[in-house]
């Protein structure tokens, strides 16, 4: 069955309130080791890692854009992978998803055919990467949420990533990942359908890059964990955050290797 790419997060399957998603996090006043700069076609881009480093990974944000919690997941990442630069281009172009209006599921609507519509965000993103690859030895892409929808069909549809990884992707579909054309890293949450990320998984596994795929099911902690829902207040949920950028860490370093 083909995903509702109108609709967004899940609601949580063990709700504070129900049927609504895990509310954004607060700030915390965590001051980022990266910077903004104009990039590609992007006036606005965080980038984190060192310079000189042979590889690139594209990051695709959430709904919310440039949200502390996920940025502070690069910063980690950067940190872990250590060869790698970091870019996460503002692709909804200053007019993220609000956050009070987050469960509106007509403003939803309204964003998914406008400022996230995901067929005229996707070759934007594309091309990005094409821009870095003249730099680069391998590029990667890394996406959450609507993002990781983005990131999906970008790794099946196109050759210019050398590997990916979706973090408690939105809108799945079971054919997500038939198409798959290099190593997914695929790292879901409680609050996915999980026929849906059986299927998927299963997919990976039948591929001859399957080794070099990454697979680890977050069933303790909800939908938006690891970027802009994410809940570092929370005992399981940070344990869980510094576990998948751990992860994220030890699957590139194998899987962005020719």
């Amino acid at each position: 069955m083909a995903s509702d790419t109108t609709q967004c997060c899940p609601p949580q399957t063990k709700p504070s309130k129900p049927n609504v998603p895990h509310p954004p996090a607060e700030s915390t006043g965590y001051e980022l080791k990266g910077r903004y700069e104009a990039v590609g076609s992007y006036d606005k881009v965080y980038t984190v890692g060192p310079e000189g480093a042979k590889h690139a990974l594209v990051v695709v944000y959430d709904i919310f854009g440039f949200w502390e919690t996920t940025l502070r997941g690069q910063d980690i990442l950067a940190t872990n992978l250590g060869t790698t630069k970091i870019y996460v281009p503002d692709v909804f172009r200053g007019h993220p998803f609000p956050k009070d209006r987050d469960g509106d599921k007509d403003e939803l609507k309204k964003f998914f055919g406008g400022t996230a519509k995901l067929d005229d965000r996707l070759p934007e993103v594309v091309e990005f990467a094409k821009g870095l690859k003249n730099e680069f030895e391998t590029v990667s892409l890394m996406g959450y949420c609507w993002g990781g929808k983005l990131a999906l069909m970008a790794l099946a549809s196109d050759k210019v990533f050398c590997c990916g990884a979706v973090v408690h992707p939105a809108m799945i579909a079971g054919e997500d990942g038939d198409d798959l054309s290099v190593p997914l890293g695929f790292y879901p949450s409680m609050d996915e359908p999980k026929d849906v990320v059986r299927r998927i998984h299963e997919a990976m596994q039948g591929k001859p890059f399957r080794e070099k795929c990454g697979y680890h099911l977050y069933d303790t902690v909800h939908h938006g964990w690891a970027a802009a829902r994410a809940d570092l207040k929370d005992p399981e949920n940070k344990k869980q955050y510094e576990d998948v950028y751990r992860r994220l860490g030890e699957y590139f370093a194998c899987a962005k290797s020719k």
